[in-house]
């Protein structure tokens, strides 16, 4: 077994993720202690409370969910023929990608694709490191570190 082929990528992803939990919740109560310290009036307060709810509602059922990635063959290039499965609000479907650019932190790599399949659209994808198991992690920060070093 070669190198690269211990290194293919064929990941689920949990579709929850506490530390994506943890980071809208700091959010949230920074945005609220600063609504507070605004002194606004009680109709501009429940105006907010609306709005935020009908954003948060519109994104999470309208945003596609990430299950299951899948690097392309070897013998074809690293960035083209990406498989992912995803839960839409048509049920799971597997879509084909270009990979675009990766961008790795310490807590979440992100993934920016051009979808080819089913319709051609871009999209980003936020993997936190609670999403996946210690191996793909890993894997998944291999693949981020040779793709910045490729375009550096």
């Amino acid at each position: 077994m070669t190198l690269l082929s211990s290194l293919r990528i064929d990941a689920p992803i949990k579709p929850m993720s506490r530390i994506r939990l943890i980071f809208y919740l700091v959010l949230a109560t920074a945005l609220l202690t600063l609504a507070a310290l605004a002194s606004l009036a009680l109709w501009q307060y429940v105006l907010i409370l609306i709005a935020s709810a009908a954003t948060l509602s519109y994104l999470a059922l309208s945003r596609p969910i990430l299950l299951h990635l899948s690097q392309p063959p070897l013998n074809k290039s690293m960035y083209q023929h990406w498989q992912l499965l995803m839960r839409s609000s048509r049920g799971d479907n597997l879509w084909q990608a270009e990979l675009i650019a990766i961008s790795s932190y310490s807590w979440v790599i992100c993934f920016k694709f051009i979808v080819k399949e089913p319709y051609q659209r871009p999209l980003a994808v936020a993997i936190f490191r609670d999403q996946v198991g210690a191996e793909q992690w890993h894997k998944l920060s291999i693949l981020a570190n040779s793709v910045s070093a490729k375009t550096t």
